[in-house]
């Protein structure tokens, strides 16, 4: 709510002060009094309640000056007004006029003079004093009409001379009016800006200060009181911002110049403090200081690292889901179990398909980092230049095509949370040096960025080659494979856990069965054996996929031996002829899995890549070789 205050000398003005206001709209939320004052009185002092004041004359000088930052609206004197003031002059036969205003200039005195048939001098009256000085003066000097306002008129009545009011015309209240109104309007709607800027600050979870050039004080919101445990006595506005935090590190903060930052401590909290001017241009438009508390921003990236995991950055498999009571593959587990306890990171071996994803899924499930994002990553599935922007991210326009706004890498989605790098053997030699300094500072920069972001992730890589030999042969750098070898796990094939085989082909049948709404098949003895005693070059991975493949085809209740001979991996091998190639160094995989076939559709079959296959070939072969010398 506006209040505006008018000021009345005398009832003529009240009269048409109504009038006007009968003529104009009705505002809301304005609030209209009127006052009867005369002249310059003390009591004018006591009108700081209203927000736009009223007045005419020496009134209004008066309030202007007592007031400076209120509106004050004057009702002006129109030359119209004069002129009727000196022509009722004439009809009194008046001599010598004494024109008594303040800040008035006339240029056609000799035409008045003329027009009125007597002499007329001007006075200055700024006020009281110098009012009735001037009539004073002017009546020594033989003025005999007086013309002048209100506070003139009563010196005038006081001393008996002759006078002449000078009145207010009906248009010149209504301009007056007008000018208020629209100033309560202007009023109303920056209070309504400020009360939203207010509430938006004060609903802000951050301390919140905004300054001018001269570091005082425009604005503070209440997180800012909290802060530093401000006192509410006294009003903080205005004041220097040193009042606030009086500490050699504000001072620093306080430099002019760009935006900068700083970790303080108060109250035995760490606050990260942000200074950021208001126009880095120009420096001296004052700043916004914002204050937040270090462990409400730990608090907050914990919730986007989980709201992240909830959009499939998360581990999906347990121990639990790992089959086998081998003892091979029971020590896995326990000694996996103990890993998870640590932060440690892991390294786990073994060939394609024997579980190296299950086992990370479970270390970080059963760890301390849980909830936190699981973010895995194949090694070998991209290009080293994609492989680098997945890893560490990149800022805008750090290459052609990059993202508008930049985008994240796995290493940051993966903070406070476990990455997976699977086949990390794969990893090019070239962008092994950045993931060691990943590992050994715990800070990655992303492509095309100048700044470092700390990150703490738990690193979990695989790999079915031989590392150690990749070192030697100088393809991978020896400090990084002591960096991810900190712990390790070395998974066995299936082949050297063959007690497990059974308990496998169980548990895939029954799965695969009730998804598809079959009955469970039974596994004849002669089928056993074959199962039991197949090399499962493609170890758990390659046994899963049958067992899908045998739930598909089979239509009986029975899965026997003469079903998997169907199957082209599970057929007699004939002996080999004269000029053909036995079992030596040149039999490969593709060899021994008779009829022969493109290797698409063999590694389709065994469920690997077509490149996994060609490894698992040249293992092989080199195996033979190295067992041909040896013999």
């Amino acid at each position: 709510m506006v209040k505006i205050r008018v000021f009345i000398p005398h009832l003529e003005l009240k009269e048409i002060f109504e009038s006007v206001m009968a003529e104009l709209p009705v505002r809301d939320n304005v609030q209209i009094e009127m006052t009867y004052i005369f002249g310059t009185p003390d009591v004018l002092s006591q009108n700081c309640d209203a927000d736009i004041l009223v007045a005419r004359g020496m009134t209004h000088d008066v309030l202007r000056d007592m007031f400076p930052d209120k509106h004050v609206v004057q009702i002006q004197l129109n030359s119209f007004d004069i002129f009727d003031a000196l022509v009722q002059c004439r009809k009194l036969q008046a001599r010598k006029i004494a024109l008594c205003l303040h800040d008035v200039e006339i240029h056609c005195l000799e035409s008045l003079e003329e027009l009125c048939g007597a002499s007329i001098r001007m006075y200055d009256v700024p006020d009281e004093k110098t009012a009735e000085a001037a009539v004073c003066k002017a009546a020594e000097e033989g003025a005999d009409t007086f013309v002048g306002a209100g506070t003139m008129c009563g010196i005038c009545d006081r001393k008996g001379l002759r006078r002449v009011h000078i009145h207010t015309r009906h248009d010149a209240v209504e301009a007056a009016m007008q000018e208020a109104l629209n100033a309560a309007k202007t009023i109303n709607q920056e209070r309504t800006r400020s009360d939203i800027i207010r509430i938006m600050l004060n609903h802000n979870e951050d301390g919140i200060i905004a300054i001018d050039n001269e570091d005082h004080i425009l604005a503070i919101n209440n997180q800012a009181y909290r802060v530093f445990q401000l006192s509410t006595v006294g009003e903080l506005t205005g004041q220097p911002v040193s009042a606030v935090y009086p500490s050699g590190e504000w001072d620093r903060l306080l430099e002019k110049g760009s935006e900068k930052e700083q970790i303080i401590s108060l109250h035995d909290k760490k606050y990260y403090v942000q200074y950021k001017p208001l126009s880095e241009a120009e420096a001296g438009a004052g700043a916004l200081i914002f204050i937040k508390n270090t462990d409400r921003i730990m608090e907050e990236e914990s919730r986007i690292r989980r709201g992240l995991s909830e959009k499939g950055l998360t581990a999906k498999y347990t121990f639990e889901d790992i089959l086998g009571q081998s003892e091979a593959i029971q020590g896995n587990i326990r000694m996996a179990e103990r890993y998870s306890r640590v932060n440690s990171n892991v390294l786990i071996i073994g060939e394609t398909g024997t579980g190296k994803e299950l086992f990370a899924h479970s270390i970080h499930q059963a760890s301390k980092r849980s909830r936190q994002p699981f973010v895995a990553l194949n090694c070998a599935a991209l290009p080293e230049n994609l492989l680098e922007s997945e890893l560490f991210g990149y800022e805008a326009g750090a290459f052609s095509g990059a993202a508008k706004g930049g985008k994240i890498g796995l290493f940051e989605l993966a903070h406070k949370g476990t990455i997976f790098l699977d086949e990390i053997g794969e990893i090019p030699i070239t962008l092994q040096a950045k993931l060691l300094r990943v590992l050994q500072e715990k800070e990655i920069r992303r492509i095309g960025s100048t700044s470092v972001h700390p990150v703490d992730v738990r690193v979990i890589s695989a790999t079915n080659i031989n590392i150690e030999e990749k070192i030697r042969e100088g393809q991978f750098r020896s400090d990084l494979y002591y960096r991810l070898n900190l712990l390790d796990i070395s998974l066995p094939p299936l082949r050297e856990r063959k007690e497990d085989i059974q308990e496998l082909v169980d548990a895939y049948l029954t799965r695969f069965a009730c998804e598809m709404g079959k009955s469970i098949p039974t596994v004849t003895e002669d089928a056993a054996r074959i199962l039991k005693e197949h090399s499962w070059q493609g170890n758990v991975r390659e046994l899963r996929n049958i067992c899908e493949r045998l739930t598909v085809l089979n239509d009986t209740s029975v899965i026997s031996e003469e079903l998997l001979r169907q199957l082209k991996i599970f057929r007699k091998k004939e002996e080999p002829s004269v000029g053909q190639p036995g079992e030596g160094a040149e039999d490969s995989v593709y060899d021994r899995l008779k009829p022969r076939k493109k290797k698409k559709e063999l590694a389709e079959e065994l469920g690997v890549s077509r490149t996994t296959l060609w490894r698992m070939a040249k293992r092989q072969k080199e195996l033979e070789e190295k067992q041909k010398k040896q013999g």
